[in-house]
């Protein structure tokens, strides 16, 4: 059982790999739309939804099934609060230092979009590198 930050005070329960998948696939969409906006690099933002939309799908699913197991008639709110932290947290880094900040994010899409692995394998293996700014929760 592996367990992941919501904001800074509540706590979601995960089962299983595949939950683990869909939280990290969060992380790494969050932080391409946040350097995409913040970096101007909307059109590489746009190629890599459009390249792994199908695999987003999918674990958009199993977070919103996460997110209701564990927060019942609230969890919508709920996962919108995380995404919003999420979003929050990459902004605040973008404001720290913008040229090392989009910088990263540039090598952050190369890695994306010329990932040879399956989506899952990839996600981990940039926040494991911690080519992700941010780590898993």
């Amino acid at each position: 059982m592996s367990v992941a930050a919501i904001g800074s005070a509540n706590a979601i329960e995960l089962k299983g790999p595949k939950e683990r998948a869909a939280i990290n696939a969060r992380l790494l969409q969050t932080e391409m739309m946040v350097a995409a906006l913040t970096c101007d690099l909307r059109p590489r933002y746009n190629r890599a939804m459009r390249t792994f939309q199908n695999d987003l799908i999918g674990h958009g699913k199993v977070l919103r099934s996460i997110f209701k197991r564990n927060h019942g008639a609230s969890a919508q709110r709920q996962m919108d609060k995380y995404i919003t932290q999420l979003a929050n947290d990459a902004s605040a880094r973008s404001n720290y230092d913008r040229g090392t900040y989009c910088q990263t994010a540039a090598d952050l899409f190369d890695n994306v979009l010329s990932s040879s692995g399956g989506f899952d394998q990839m996600t981990t293996k940039l926040i494991q590198e911690a080519a992700l700014p941010i780590k898993s929760r």
